[in-house]
């Protein structure tokens, strides 16, 4: 009786096996090797176009940026290709990576500049967005020493911001009128009444209405930054802000000063864009052969003393420190052909300066500004509430 049955268990099995054998490795499937896709981290199986019969010999993952490996399993290391410049600290991230840049340094990798001054020194910043706690006055009031005299290099008897005498927790705020990326803070102090007077350390906080306002902290830790001041009264000392700060309200805290709370002070920094920086009228990037204009002045007719484009440059020196129009009217124009560039160019701001000719003081009180891609369309500067040509004024 038990011979049958183990007959019919064998025959069973031997059914069940199939009569192809494939080769070793192989694993055949109707669906081929890519279902379900053996590709890690989103990459692509492609099938081998070498097969025999209904069985797939091999497939091949095509990973996706960031990953490398047979099934795209390994993640690349891109801070192994140093992708930060200026300073800048490389994250390794999910095929991906990050730059922690320094705070004058702003871009994907670091890549630009962002230190330039914002307009202290300059005046772009205007005496009504400095304001202060208070001011001292001094020689029974007849000399003020305004917030908005607080400006680095300035000049003259009275030429900082001091605090009055019995202000015990003095401030000097900018508004910046628009939010904007900060990274420093130069300052600077001054003499008065003979006496070297200065800020030795001082606190930072930052606003976006005026109202709430947020002390600079140390990095990582909940502590308010106590920067490092002056250490004389005429020798700039910078501080950058690592991280930037961004906001429209600046507030400088002093904290220590010798004698009493006398500044002298510029911030540094750009647009949120990071489009704030000198193009290069002033470094002489932008050379003299970009520079045209519609005419050009001669002193007394002679070539020694002729006013070109090329001397338009801001705070140029020397007796013939600038451009002159040949005329008087306003047909003149001054041109500045921007570097040869295979695309256009952002511009932001224009910063104008008068001269001297011979002692007699010429400047432009206001103008227009015009823009082309090539040289021949010009379109003019519109007044975006208006509807109307941009007239700016500014030298008095």
């Amino acid at each position: 009786m038990m011979g049958p049955l183990l007959l019919s268990i064998a025959l069973c099995v031997s059914a069940a096996v199939p009569q192809h054998v494939e080769a070793d490795g192989e694993e055949p499937t109707s669906a081929g090797p890519c279902h379900p896709n053996p590709c890690h981290n989103r990459g692509t199986c492609e099938i081998s176009e070498t097969y025999r019969g209904d069985t797939f010999i091999g497939y091949v993952c095509k990973c996706p940026p960031g990953f490398s490996g047979v099934h795209c399993q390994h993640n690349i290391n891109e801070c192994e290709r140093d992708p930060c410049r200026n300073g800048g600290i490389c994250k390794d991230l999910v095929a991906n990576y990050s730059c922690e840049c320094p705070g004058e340094y702003m871009g994907r990798n670091c890549q630009y500049k962002c230190s330039g001054p914002l307009g202290m020194e300059g005046g772009i910043i205007s005496n009504q967005q400095i304001t202060a706690s208070s001011t001292h006055r001094a020689l029974f009031g007849l000399q003020k020493w305004y917030p908005y005299f607080a400006r680095l290099n300035k000049k003259g008897l009275v030429n900082a911001w001091t605090a009055a005498e019995n202000d015990r927790w003095p401030w000097i705020q900018i508004n910046l009128q628009r939010r904007m990326r900060v990274t420093g803070l130069i300052t600077q102090g001054a003499k008065r009444i003979g006496s070297p007077e200065y800020v030795k350390s001082y606190k930072v906080a930052y606003s976006d209405d005026g109202k709430t306002w947020r002390t600079y902290k140390v990095k990582g830790k909940d502590d308010d930054m106590i920067f490092r001041g002056n250490v004389d009264n005429n020798t700039p000392s910078a501080n950058s802000f690592t991280p930037p700060i961004e906001a429209q309200y600046v507030r400088m805290y002093p904290q220590v000063c010798r004698r009493h709370c006398t500044l002298r002070m510029e911030l540094l920094g750009c647009e949120l864009t990071g489009c704030s920086e000198p193009l290069g009228m002033k470094s002489g990037h932008i050379q003299d052969y970009q520079l045209t204009a519609s005419s050009i002045f001669r002193t007394l007719n002679m070539d020694m003393f002729t006013w070109e484009p090329g001397k338009a440059r801001l705070d140029k020196q020397g007796k013939v420190n600038a451009w002159t129009a040949g005329h008087s009217d306003q047909s003149q124009w001054l041109q500045v052909r921007q570097m040869d560039l295979l695309v256009p160019t952002k511009v932001t701001g224009v910063i104008t300066q008068g001269a001297k000719d011979f002692g007699h003081v010429q400047f432009v009180g206001s103008y227009k500004i015009a823009y082309s891609n090539d040289g021949e369309r010009w379109s003019i500067y519109q007044d975006e509430k208006q509807g109307k040509d941009k007239v700016s004024c500014f030298h008095t």
